[in-house]
């Protein structure tokens, strides 16, 4: 249905997902090097404890999140709260130098369970979205909501550069030690404190939705002027359900992509401190350089899908299985294969009482120009692509009606993965090195888009499905007046 999609409201939280990500995301390179920096100890397995808590953190928040929002037709309670969670993560990420040594690693992981939790209304946005939205506009409006979060989530890490000049000891301000890993958490709180005051000024949160079935009803029947007749019989009407597969797929394929960039986030940071012989700052500044990068590609595909008519020329489907074959690509170029020449230099990560990476030892190196600019390229068009796609075919899947819980039930699925996804991927690089990881994603995504390729004509939004059940009824039923006719005109 065209013109009745709330733009100014769409744009609202639009905005208000770009800096709630954004936020979020400050700590992706620099996290391995502040730890290391309180407790040398702390290895690549708690790292990928700490993200799994950061996922439970989600999972928990945002199904309850959902319901509430459902429950009582808007989103802001459970919007304040989880911002007031997030804010309270990033306050306790400020000062963890402050805690003593024994302490330190159940601040962390409080800290971040807090920020997870905090980042569980997205799901409440989506419906919101949702909501204010309707017909082709649905993509484009998710598209905008959605991409805005990812820009935020993508272009986070690069402003750690910004801080960079204040350098790892910082400065001490009491308790608080000021310093390139601490600062943006002080920035998180600041955008948190400021969000809260935006949407309760600029944001219309109301859930309700206009009467609209997703049956074929008495009115989809239309008699011609010279039908004069009051017994001509009507179709009955056809109650449509979401095709629980459809929805099941996207879930799936949306926590194998969460799981494709846990590995990154994990594990990132010391697979290119051992594949290119980085110190802690090198890794830093290189990663951050090449996030900066994968930002500015992130933005080119949000304008694209917010602000042009490409969702109308390119169907998700299409989009969603060329992102996966990239992400698929990424891997299987970035590979460090057994049968490629050299070895790494591991002087420094082994035997030196804080790492056991043996495995070290055997591993071939990879070009860093290669890594870098595959994933730069890769991660910059074919995640945002995945991600406004994949978002925009399910809620279209699950067609018109308050979609709040199920949009929490699949940001908590997502967060299954971010849970176990971290946990898996650390603990296999600390025990079997990249090749391992990498090969876990290989045949991940492979089997992703095996599924696909055999469903892809059920993936399809609820309205093509309501179309084909017109199209058959009207093959099949026949009418004792020659003048009924069965309207095909479908409110999207």
């Amino acid at each position: 249905m065209e013109g009745t999609t709330n733009w100014k409201n769409v744009h609202a939280i639009s905005l208000f997902t770009f800096v709630d990500s954004l936020q979020f995301s400050f700590y992706m390179w620099s996290f391995w090097p502040y730890i290391q920096q309180i407790d040398s100890t702390m290895g690549a397995t708690f790292v990928g404890i700490i993200m799994a808590i950061s996922g439970v953190g989600e999972a928990l928040a945002a199904p309850i999140f959902g319901y509430w929002s459902n429950r009582i037709g808007r989103i802001l309670p459970p919007v304040y709260t989880s911002i007031v969670m997030s804010g309270v993560g990033n306050a306790l990420y400020l000062f963890l130098g402050s805690f003593s040594r024994s302490l330190a690693p159940y601040a962390i992981i409080i800290s971040r369970f807090l920020s997870g939790a905090g980042s569980g209304n997205r799901g409440c946005f989506r419906a919101l979205v949702a909501c204010n939205s309707q017909g082709v506009d649905r993509a484009r409006a998710l598209a905008s909501s959605g991409g805005a979060a990812l820009v935020g989530l993508t272009i986070g890490p690069a402003v750690q550069l910004v801080f960079n000049f204040m350098g790892a000891d910082g400065v001490a301000i009491g308790p608080l030690v000021l310093s390139q890993y601490t600062a943006p958490a002080l920035l998180a709180i600041v955008i948190n404190a400021a969000t809260a005051v935006y949407v309760h000024y600029f944001l219309d949160d109301s859930l309700h939705i206009p009467e609209k079935s997703d049956t074929i009803s008495s009115t989809d029947i239309v008699q011609s002027d010279d039908s004069e007749s009051e017994d001509t019989p009507r179709v009955p009407s056809l109650p449509l359900r979401m095709d629980v597969i459809a929805v099941i797929i996207c879930m799936g394929t949306r926590s194998i992509r969460m799981l494709a960039t846990s590995n990154i986030e994990s594990i990132g940071a010391p697979f290119t401190e051992i594949m290119f012989n980085f110190t802690h700052a090198q890794a830093l500044e290189w990663n951050s350089y090449d996030q900066t990068i994968v930002g500015a590609l992130t933005i080119a595909v949000f304008l694209l899908y917010a602000f042009t008519n490409y969702t109308k020329w390119v169907s998700e489907r299409s989009n969603c299985i060329v992102a996966i074959i990239g992400l698929f690509v990424f891997y299987i170029l970035t590979m460090p294969w057994p049968f490629l020449p050299g070895n790494v230099d591991c002087t420094r990560f082994i035997g030196n009482g804080t790492h056991n990476w043996e495995w070290c030892e055997v591993l071939p190196p990879l070009n860093q120009w290669l890594y870098y600019i595959t994933y730069a390229v890769i991660y910059g068009i074919c995640l945002p692509m995945l991600n406004n796609s994949l978002q925009a075919l399910y809620s279209r899947v699950l067609g018109h009606g308050p979609q709040g819980t199920m949009q929490g039930v699949n940001q908590a699925v997502g967060s299954i993965a971010r849970i176990f996804g971290p946990l898996v991927m650390s603990s296999t690089f600390s025990h079997f090195g990249p090749q391992a990881t990498w090969s876990v994603n290989i045949c991940l995504l492979a089997v992703v888009i095996g599924i696909w390729i055999v469903a892809y004509r059920r993936l399809v939004p609820l309205e093509l499905r309501r179309s084909n059940k017109i199209h058959s009824m009207s093959k099949n039923c026949s009418f004792s007046s020659s003048t009924t006719t069965i309207s095909s005109k479908i409110s999207a």
